[in-house]
């Protein structure tokens, strides 16, 4: 009777699509089921621990001799060690290469004493290959971007120097003013180009990081002629993708300029304020001064160049726009929803590379 159910059992093993082999509590080698055998291209029976990766042809994934004493199975022989998923290479005897990931287990008695212990294993070639060709699509993609934004960021630098070139032969101050408003405008677009191939993300911008960066350069310009300072106030992260960062760029650096330019009128100097706050569903950024003030135009009036670009972008960003203004200082304030996609939240940094796809093999190379 004991006979026929070990027949039985067995026969069911062979059955199985996963590979089984189970070691004694010596850890030698005593059932190899049939998926087992095929994964290997051989069945070896009363291996030991010592011999398991020799007489099997066990490689790391950097195909060197996969030590004895790091493979699952002998992990759970030796240590009573539970090891799961640790992938490994089998060359088998007709010289091909399997990529095979396998758990091992120590086998307990009623009584908790370990009595034997089981790996089981599964061919991942097939994924394992198609995950290393993804990887490789990837980084060419990854080298293709970073050539494209370096190549706009550099086609932009020429065209604000040749606008550059231009002011220096036109003498009406008017035009002058026009050419070096377009110039800057053109230098906020250059340094998102900018940002993007120099962090790497190539469609996404950290507008907290780079939008800061941009207002000081604003200050620092127009403090040549008046003592302005400027203070900002970061809550969150604003990742946004390149063309709501553009938009959102422009339009705060308009507000900038605008405040560096008009708000202090008649005084030496004053301060401004940058504000960016950012949650799951909202994005709030405020430009704030202590000048003296916007006053209401009167009827008839031309709107100016920066109010209309102000106004465009928020537009593009279907974005509101919030003006206080007294004798105590203007506030501006956009507030918008960030749009969201399926791979990265909108206020935070991407939640995994793109080489996340091989996490799993990278972390696993030897047991």
């Amino acid at each position: 009777m004991s006979d026929y159910r070990e027949r039985i059992e067995l026969a069911v093993l062979d059955q199985l699509g996963e590979g089984v082999i189970l070691a004694d509590r010596d850890g030698k080698i005593v059932t190899v089921n049939r998926a087992a055998e095929v994964i290997h291209g051989r069945s070896q029976l009363d291996v030991e621990p010592d011999d398991y990766s020799d007489s099997y042809e066990l490689l790391t994934l950097d195909d060197d001799p996969y030590p004895a004493e790091k493979l699952p199975l002998t992990q759970a022989v030796v240590h009573g060690r539970t090891v799961t998923d640790v992938p490994w290479k089998i060359k088998r005897p007709d010289g091909s290469v399997v990529i095979a990931v396998g758990t091992a287990r120590p086998i307990l008695d009623a009584s908790g004493k370990q009595i034997a212990a089981v790996l089981t294993m599964r061919d991942e070639t097939l994924r394992y290959h198609a995950e290393q060709s993804l990887k490789e699509a990837l980084e060419v993609k990854e080298t293709l971007l970073y050539e494209v934004n370096h190549r706009v960021r550099n086609s932009l630098q020429v065209v604000s120097s040749i606008v550059s070139m231009h002011m220096r032969t036109v003498k009406d101050a008017d035009a002058r003013e026009a050419l070096e408003a377009a110039r800057r405008r053109i230098d906020v677009i250059t340094a998102t180009h900018r940002s993007l191939y120099e962090l790497g993300t190539h469609d996404w911008v950290d507008c907290s990081h780079l939008l800061p960066d941009l207002c000081k350069q604003v200050a620092d310009t127009f403090s040549r002629d008046n003592a302005i300072t400027l203070k900002c106030k970061k809550t969150g992260v604003i990742v946004l993708a390149v063309s709501q960062a553009v938009s959102l760029c422009l339009a705060v650096t308009e507000l900038m300029i605008n405040a560096c330019k008009y708000a202090f009128d008649g005084r030496d100097g004053g301060r401004i304020e940058l504000v960016l706050e950012a949650s799951d569903d909202q994005i709030i950024v405020s430009v704030s001064d202590n000048g003296v003030g916007i006053k209401d135009p009167e009827d008839g009036a031309k709107t100016g160049i920066g109010s209309m670009i102000v106004s465009s972008l928020a537009h593009s960003l279907d974005a509101t726009i919030e003006r206080k203004t007294g004798p105590d200082g203007t506030t501006f304030t956009i507030s918008f929803a960030p749009k969201l996609d399926n791979r990265r939240p909108a206020t935070g940094l991407p939640t995994s590379s793109v080489y996340s796809t091989l996490d799993h093999w990278e972390s696993n190379r030897l047991a």
